[in-house]
């Protein structure tokens, strides 16, 4: 029975099976008898929550299913209550905070700005209501974020524990996020006259006096920190980009777009803010200097018609379409002159990098892989063949090249040993050494010899690894990185199945001769393996002779000892499978 439900969980993806405890998890099941509707939505959310098999990032970081099945069950085990970073609901969460952010960058700094006027901010309109959604919204993602993991590149980790993940977002970006996301358009509400909005911000930290109109401009100016954020929103549709398979051509596009439109539209805003920070919202206590006064009071103007104004002024200064200074211009002025011109400077030479970096991506690995994919599918309907073949070839190159092409022979002809021997070690010395065999006889550098002498391979799903029929011709010891394959004996009788992390074969490669018994090996999904032939194995011991006589006979006596309790096992079940059937006569 035990065996059966190993099978069922290595077959189907949607079980997931516990390690540590056990028991199967049936996330997908859709009706469970006896289950309340309560339950079965609580379990229809936590699959929500749980690692999202489909996603294409969470292939890219776990590329199996075994490995995928692994980390469900460490998440299911031990940080239930976290939201995993590639789950389905993380996806849903990052669309619509891409949407909150986009509108957030738009009308938080036109809000700010510009409806400074009693009548702009008494009456709560349609757009107060989406700036107080956004700052909604915004909150919500601070307690979303607080409960999901976060991938960790460096380590190749992905991190579930609450603890961890809540001191990592409480070091700094957690306070950013409070203090910008603060609802300031119900603050307004409370500044119910004018005369508060005509003290200047920069007077009162001058003085040192606190009135609610500086108040009411420290909570607006503190809401500009959600800038900030437009790293996190560049990085959530880069992850919609890659789920969805969209060319890096496109995220680079979208990249400069939303750079350069932001970049434009908070200038705008900013060169008019600037002016009302420094001296007031009053039109009569504004400097005559100041260019809002100088060619045409905007005071009295629309917001709109203000905004169209700031935006023109900040186009031609931030393009360097002109370097006067008007002499009349107030400090302030000058600053944010400076500071636009400065900008336009940064602009122009990110365009210029980022259509540099065009080019060579039009040239780069990610062009080669699919022109040469192309040219697969041209080779495959020159030579007519089947769907199903033409299905599997281009899932094995997709899986081998992984979306981005690189000449590997030109690379390791061009790299020493020097480099392959740790870039072995890390990939699967570990795997090597914890083989009993090798690591109770050999030395560690003949183990460094058998990492070289390894090959990579990668099997598609019922591709066939090992062949019993050869039998020690074609022995061979493989070594799974990712995937499942499973042992069948020479008669096709499952016997068990392997995942990552484990090997096979080892008795095989080193005794040898036509006592042994030999299996098939096949692939249950996508696997890359390392296999070691026994006639390489061969080269290597025969360096190497009082080692070699020592692992024969370390083997021999280890295989002899397994073949022993194997028909101990066998008798004793045969005995009591004719102990059974006796009795079952005698009371006949």
């Amino acid at each position: 029975m035990a065996q059966e439900d190993d099978d069922a969980a290595t077959e189907s993806p949607s079980k997931v099976t516990d390690w540590r405890t056990g028991p199967d998890i049936d996330l997908y099941k859709a009706f469970v008898p006896g289950e309340s509707r309560r339950e079965r939505f609580s379990r229809w959310f936590r699959r929500l929550c749980y690692l999202d098999e489909t996603s294409a990032l969470a292939r890219s970081v776990f590329r199996s299913d075994t490995a995928m099945k692994r980390e469900m069950s460490r998440h299911i085990s031990f940080f239930g209550s976290t939201v995993h970073p590639f789950s389905f609901l993380r996806f849903v969460w990052e669309c619509v905070m891409i949407a909150v952010f986009g509108a957030s960058f738009l009308v938080l700094p036109y809000d700010v700005t510009f409806l400074y006027k009693p009548e702009d901010y008494m009456t709560i309109t349609w757009f107060h209501l989406i700036v107080l959604t956004v700052d909604v919204l915004c909150m919500v993602d601070i307690c979303f974020t607080i409960r999901t993991g976060f991938y960790d590149k460096q380590n190749q980790h992905v991190e579930l524990d609450p603890r961890r993940i809540a001191n990592r977002y409480v070091r700094f970006w957690f306070w950013v996020d409070v203090i910008s996301s603060a609802p300031d358009t119900l603050i307004s509400r409370y500044v119910r006259s004018r005369p508060p909005l005509s003290y200047c911000f920069f007077d009162c930290i001058h003085k040192r006096t606190m009135h609610f109109g500086c108040l009411w401009d420290l909570i607006n100016v503190l809401s500009l920190l959600k800038i900030f954020r437009i790293r996190t929103f560049l990085r959530y549709v880069n992850n919609v980009y890659k789920r969805y398979g969209f060319r890096r051509n496109v995220v680079k596009f979208t990249t400069i777009a939303v750079v350069i439109t932001v970049t434009l539209h908070w200038i705008s805003c900013l060169m008019f803010l600037s002016v009302r920070i420094a001296q007031g919202a009053d039109p009569e206590l504004v400097d005559s200097h100041s260019w809002t006064k100088s060619r045409a009071d905007i005071w009295d103007h629309k917001p709109a018609d203000r905004y169209i104004e700031c935006f023109f002024r900040t186009l031609y200064t931030v393009g360097l379409m002109t370097h006067s200074i008007d002499p009349f211009m107030t400090n302030e002025d000058i600053v944010m002159l400076l500071a636009a011109s400065i900008l336009g400077y940064i602009l122009k030479i990110y365009l210029l990098a980022e259509l540099l970096i065009f080019v060579r991506i039009t040239f780069s690995s990610n062009n080669m892989y699919h022109e040469h994919r192309h040219e697969l599918q041209n080779y495959i309907r020159h030579e007519q063949l089947s769907p199903d073949l033409e299905a599997r070839m281009l899932r094995y190159y997709d899986h081998r090249v992984a979306n981005r092409y690189s000449r590997k022979r030109l690379i390791d002809f061009a790299t020493s040993d020097q480099f392959h021997a740790p870039i072995r070690d890390e990939v699967c010395g570990a795997l090597v050494a914890g083989v009993s065999l090798f690591h109770d006889t050999m030395t560690v550098e003949m183990i460094r010899k058998l990492l070289l002498a390894m090959q990579y391979q990668l099997y598609l799903k019922d591709d066939l690894i090992v062949s019993a029929a050869d039998g020690s011709d074609g022995a061979r010891m493989v070594f799974i990185i990712r995937g499942t394959v499973a042992i069948y004996t020479a008669a096709w009788r499952e016997v068990l199945h392997l995942e990552d992390g484990e090997h096979f074969g080892e008795y095989q490669l080193v005794l040898g001769g036509d006592t042994m018994k030999y299996s098939n090996i096949v692939a249950v999904e996508t696997s890359e393996v390392y296999v070691l032939d026994r006639n390489l194995f061969e080269v290597v011991l025969t360096q190497h002779p009082e080692v070699r006589e020592r692992i024969i006979n370390m083997a021999r006596e280890r295989y002899e000892s397994l073949a022993a309790l194997e028909r101990d096992v066998v008798l004793e079940t045969i005995d009591g499978a004719e102990t059974v059937r006796r009795t079952r006569k005698f009371y006949e």
